[in-house]
């Protein structure tokens, strides 16, 4: 059986470009999951290997989906052909015990993986080099802050806390709460008197 392993590493990525590769393969079964390659819990990729068997094929895009390193790589390939799986990366080849064996085939997987590792770590250095730079240009990553609107009872609340005459439990109480969103909520008010 054709069996197919598809991964992108967040949420917002969509498989669609590799479940449709693993299919033209004629993968019959994918595994698919959105997580980072990082993560050494990846439950589907777990789970595939425990369910594939000898006689079936793995297929992957490229090498990354199912490792982060060539050593990684390398410990996979060889485990799953070592157990008669033969494992078909399509941007590298498909490899089986006997080709694995080898050492031409052998020396060709690692450079291949060693390319796929290198372009990796390139691809990292580079978004953190621009991620740097536009942070040195001031840009703002994460989400935005919300103002909020600060009126009626949490007014009152906080006017109180400021006062004296109300602890930050009771505003967060009387305000209907929590505490920890009733000081952020004072920590705003503060800021806005200091900038008036």
């Amino acid at each position: 059986m054709i069996i197919g392993y598809a991964r992108v590493s967040t949420s917002k990525q969509e498989l669609d470009i590799q479940m449709n590769a693993l299919k033209d393969t004629g993968a019959i079964k994918i595994y698919k999951e959105k997580i980072s390659g990082a993560k050494t819990d990846r439950k589907e990729l777990t789970k595939l290997l425990s369910d594939i068997k000898a006689g079936d094929t793995l297929v992957v895009t490229k090498a990354d989906r199912i490792a982060r390193s060539l050593s990684q790589l390398e410990k996979i390939v060889m485990d799953l052909t070592n157990r008669g799986v033969s494992v078909n990366i399509l941007n590298m080849g498909l490899f089986t015990a006997e080709t694995m064996a080898k050492p031409m085939t052998k020396l060709l997987f690692n450079v291949l993986g060693a390319f796929a590792e290198f372009e990796r770590s390139m691809i990292l250095e580079q978004t953190q080099e621009g991620i740097q730079n536009a942070k040195d240009k001031g840009v703002k990553f994460g989400r935005k802050s919300k103002t909020y609107k600060i009126e009626g009872a949490l007014l009152h609340a906080i006017e109180q806390v400021e006062a004296g005459k109300l602890s930050q439990p009771e505003g967060a109480k009387y305000a209907k709460c929590s505490v920890a969103t009733f000081k952020r909520r004072l920590k705003e008010y503060r800021d806005q008197k200091n900038v008036m």
